[in-house]
């Protein structure tokens, strides 16, 4: 292993929702077990420790600190090609996103930027995609561990031109799926494919520690639907899905629990679950006061049914049959195409109904095998990582 124990560990890990928080815990478990030491940071400082998360930095101290220390930078996973500061700021800060809905604010953001220079003295262009030069080392290592995101067009060239080399220059660009890849490709940028780090929480987190952390009461949980929606990736007749999930419940013989994965500005699935359950009363909605709570019920249900990415590789690291919903979702339909098969489509709203011959058809075993093949090539990337 490399002889310097530094990691700066860079992530969207300073907002409540579930796949961001993942990241750096995982890394973290890890790299401690290997003897480094983990620095966690976010775009702002933040502390979501009572929602079991890892408190982060913010950017502003990672660029004083990297300045002067070597180490590696871990650009650590999830949706972050290449998300603009006023973007990332408006899923944190809940009043600058309020105020972006009006036209005169936004005009005025783009003409000045506030976002970049209250957040990092507009010294970094792209967020999640530094360039040595712009943290002043070049003996700074960069690396990004199985990411994916929006791809950088609509940008000037010059940008364009500042994202490729910052990328060439990384000492490892692995992203999460072929579409991504690529993507990069255009843009003349090799990547190496590598599943999304949270397939392997089942290694890292036991079902008894998912226990002991958890909140809730499991008496009465047993032999449930998992039902997740994203605010803005929902059907748009809400009463007709409910009438099509509730007679799924009954084909089944299943309850439904409506619980929130993420609630940050712009990911408040908390709002459209709670008009889900006014419609239909007999879906249970839980409050997940941790990520374990989350991760409990998605371990423990019979089938998970959502638009979370994350949601869904959750059950699939717990070897519990998932079903993506709203085929428009670019990110979870390149995932499971990738990983899982040409045929793990998410399904449109009106096709709730193949949802039966999925769960009764369930390969567990194919799952299974996928998964241990899928959680090696995970940890092999982390220590390629660790180890260079």
């Amino acid at each position: 292993m490399t002889g310097n124990k530094n990691i700066h560990f860079l992530s969207a890990a300073d907002r409540i929702n579930y796949g961001d928080l993942l990241f750096p815990l995982i890394f973290k478990k890890i790299a401690e077990e290997n003897g480094y030491t983990f620095n966690n940071y976010g775009i702002v400082r933040s502390n979501l420790s009572l929602f079991g998360a890892l408190p982060t930095k913010s950017y502003k101290i990672l660029l004083r600190t990297i300045k002067s220390e070597s180490g590696k930078l871990i650009i650590g996973g999830g949706e972050v090609f290449f998300a603009d500061w006023r973007t990332l700021y408006g899923f944190i800060n809940p009043f600058y996103s309020k105020a972006l809905k009006y036209k005169r604010i936004a005009a005025l953001e783009k003409k000045i930027r506030f976002s970049k220079f209250y957040l990092c003295f507009n010294q970094v262009a792209i967020p999640f995609c530094p360039s040595k030069n712009e943290l002043l080392n070049d003996k700074v290592k960069i690396y990004y561990n199985s990411v994916g995101g929006s791809l950088p067009y609509g940008k000037n060239k010059k940008e364009i031109e500042n994202i490729k080399q910052a990328l060439n220059n990384a000492s490892l660009v692995s992203v999460r799926d072929k579409r991504t890849a690529d993507e990069l490709k255009k843009l003349n940028v090799n990547s190496k494919i590598v599943p999304d780090s949270a397939i392997i929480i089942s290694s890292i987190f036991s079902k008894e520690e998912i226990l002991e952390n958890k909140t809730l009461d499991n008496k009465n949980l047993k032999n449930y639907i998992f039902l997740q929606l994203g605010i803005n990736k929902g059907p748009n007749n809400l009463v007709q899905f409910a009438l099509q999930i509730k007679k799924l419940s009954n084909e089944l013989n299943m309850n439904v629990i409506l619980c929130p994965i993420g609630k940050a500005p712009g990911h408040e699935d908390n709002i459209i679950l709670k008009k889900l359950q006014l419609i239909e009363s007999d879906f249970h909605y839980i409050e997940p006061k941790n990520i374990f709570d989350i991760m409990y019920l998605i371990s423990n249900s019979s089938i998970y049914m959502g638009t979370s990415l994350h949601g869904l590789i959750t059950a699939q690291s717990f070897n519990v049959p998932f079903v993506g919903l709203n085929e428009k979702l670019e990110k979870v339909n390149a995932y499971t195409t990738t990983w899982i098969g040409e045929n793990y489509r998410s399904l449109s709203f009106e096709e709730i109904d193949k949802t039966l011959n999925i769960f009764y058809s369930w390969n567990f075993s194919r799952i299974a095998k996928k998964n241990q093949e899928q959680i090696k090539l995970v940890k092999e990337n982390i220590f390629t990582i660790l180890d260079d």
